[in-house]
Parts: structure tokens; sequence; C-alpha cells
């Protein structure tokens, strides 16, 4: 048999391909050890203790606050009234029955969130907290939510402490935020919530950050795990597959906000999209 010409050729392209591969990867891996001083940098400048400016119902409460101490960027405080206040009525169910909200918020620190949520929500919602701490459960009063002490890396735990509530309708992640961590808490809770529910992760910022096993364009960090379930919300409009071990976005994902630092992914079973025409007149 005689021997492709061309054979020679197209192993030089893929060991030249490769080493231009290796490269690249050396090339990443020394990008994010030159940013970590930056990525990582804690700058006193972002503290801003002025007055709270702002006319939705969360930023008020949090301005006549005068509790447990709450630690919170500013921007994120009208953000939280425009996915909330849908919420503060109660949740309604598949069958269009309206009863109160329950609410778990992953990191509760010293228990200050916990009392803003309660007069947010009012006095009917089933609010339970978890933290990995043991002095969190001490600061927050039992009359105004529940404490779990535990790990949101714990599928186990966290599945009894939803067992508690009598169920789950919206998950707030400030917990390690860690990615691994985020995951394993996304993962187990997504298969709880109910149609409507939403699972809200704050301080994604974390995810350019190494220390949290983050990095700009990183695999793996919560963002680019973000992006994924994008690519995979899509998927009826591309060959890719589903890329994403997360959640099946293709069909469970209703909407993804992505603010500055917040992320919110809204539980709505979808099928394959359809397109229609209507009216009679045109051009």
């Amino acid at each position: 048999m005689r021997a492709d010409p061309w054979e020679p050729l197209f192993a030089a392209v893929g060991r030249q391909r490769r080493v231009f591969a290796a490269l690249r990867r050396d090339y990443t891996r020394e990008r994010y050890a030159q940013r970590v001083s930056v990525r990582n940098k804690v700058d006193d400048s972002v503290w801003d203790d002025s007055d709270f400016v702002g006319t939705d119902a969360f930023t008020r409460i949090c301005a006549e606050h005068e509790g447990n101490l709450v630690d919170k960027w500013r921007h994120y405080l009208p953000i939280y009234d425009r996915l909330m206040g849908p919420f503060r009525d109660g949740f309604t169910d598949e069958s269009g029955v309206r009863r109160p909200l329950r609410f778990l918020e992953i990191g509760v620190s010293q228990g200050g969130s916990q009392q803003l949520w309660r007069r947010y929500l009012g006095p009917d919602a089933v609010i339970f907290g978890i933290d990995i701490n043991p002095d969190s459960a001490k600061a927050v009063d039992p009359s105004n939510s529940q404490v779990r002490i535990g790990s949101q890396a714990d599928p186990e735990f966290l599945r009894s402490v939803v067992a508690e509530m009598g169920g789950v309708d919206v998950v707030l992640d400030d917990g390690s935020h860690v990615a691994q961590h985020q995951r394993v808490s996304l993962q187990t809770l997504w298969p709880l919530l109910p149609e409507g529910g939403m699972f809200m992760c704050e301080d994604v910022h974390t995810a350019y950050w190494t220390q949290f096993e983050g990095g700009l364009r990183r695999p793996g960090s919560y963002i680019e795990e973000i992006k994924e379930l994008i690519d995979d919300m899509h998927a009826h409009y591309h060959d890719g597959g589903l890329s994403s071990g997360l959640l099946n976005a293709r069909d469970e994902v209703g909407a993804i906000q992505i603010f500055d630092s917040i992320v919110a992914i809204e539980k709505a079973k979808r099928g394959a999209p359809k397109r229609r025409m209507w009216g009679d007149r045109s051009w």
C-alpha cells in the first residue's frame, strides 16, 4: 500500500497543535497567578456607611434595622426587593392555591439577615437558616426563625432541613462561596423546589477569586457553571447537548437573572419551543 504523502504533514500539524495547547494552558495558569494579588484584594474604600437611599420595601426595612449585625453590599437591597417582592404575600403552588412561603437562607452569621427577612416576608412565612458555626444558632431568636447547624456541602443535612421545613420554595445561598459547596447546594436543593420556586446565590463575584476556587473564566467556578446553564436553556436550538451537570436547564429552568454578584434561577417546566403566526396583514 502506498503511503499517504500528506500523512507527515498532518502529523506535524497535530504535534504543533498540541504544543500550542500546552503553551495556552501554561499561559492561562500564569495569568491566574499574576492576578491573585489583584483579584483577591479587599479594599477598605468599598465601605460606605452613609444613609440608605431607596424607596423599595427591602431598602426601607434595612434603613430601620437596629437588630443583629448585617453585612451586605448596598446594591443588593433593591435586587432583593425585585426578586422577593412577588413572594411577600405567600407562594402560589401549581394548583393555584396561595400558602405561606417556605424560605431557606444558607449562611446566617450574626443573624441580622434572618431578622430582615422576617420583617420583609411577614409573620406567616416559614424561615429557616443554616450555618456551620454553632454561634449562629445562639444569635437568632427561635420565635423569629429556626437555625440548623451543618454544612451546605452535606446533601443529607440539607435534605433533612428541608424535610423539617415541610418543603422549600425559595433558597438564598450566602454560605461559604466556595465553588464546590455552591455546586452541592444547588444540585441537592434544586430537585426539592416546586414549580415556580427560585434558587438565588449571592456574592458570586467570589467566582473570580482563587481562594474560593475561582478565577476569570476558570472552569468549575460558579459563574462558568451558570454560563453552561444558559447554553443548556437554549439546547433546543443547537446540537451541543446538555453540558452542565448541575441541573436540566433545558426542561426545568424558566429564567436565569444575572445581577452584579447575584444570580437567580427560576424553576419552570418547559417543553420544546413552538412558533405560530397570527394576524392577516403583511406588507
